[in-house]
């Protein structure tokens, strides 16, 4: 269960540091270029936007927006972890126990999409505010 987790956390460093490569050598580019990569992440963000979206169709609340589900589910974890304390304080219980794992680790997992996502929409968001200083730049000159 680590390695799988620890696995989603090393693709978000990798997203978050190739995003924030992109972001840094932003600067250096031209009009045209910051549109090609606005148009690449807008595609990304919205890529994960719909992975997200479809994962939450899945799931029983529809009505909910992605961040809603994410708290909802997490509130109900954080009150079933509290309460398998308690129970399990009273009795250990492998089944109960293998159960709690598994929820924990299918919430960890919809935690690390979200983020994920997340960070492909700052990617787009940044490229894009990035862009347009660079059109209005060049309307100036």
């Amino acid at each position: 269960m680590a390695g799988a987790l620890s696995t989603q956390f090393e693709k978000i460093s990798d997203s978050a540091k190739t995003a924030n490569d992109k972001i840094k050598s932003a600067g250096d580019k031209t009009r045209d270029q910051l549109d090609a990569d606005v148009a690449s992440a807008r595609a990304k963000a919205s890529a994960a936007a719909d992975r997200l979206s479809e994962k939450a169709d899945a799931a029983e609340d529809k009505a909910s927006s992605r961040s809603q589900e994410v708290r909802r589910k997490w509130e109900a974890h954080v009150a079933e972890v509290k309460a398998n304390i308690e129970k399990k304080k009273a009795k250990h219980d492998v089944k109960e126990a293998e159960r709690s794992a598994k929820l924990a680790l299918a919430f960890a997992l919809d935690a690390i999409d979200f983020a994920q996502a997340a960070i492909d929409e700052a990617e787009y968001a940044a490229l894009d505010a990035l862009y347009a200083q660079a059109a209005a730049d060049s309307r100036v000159s």
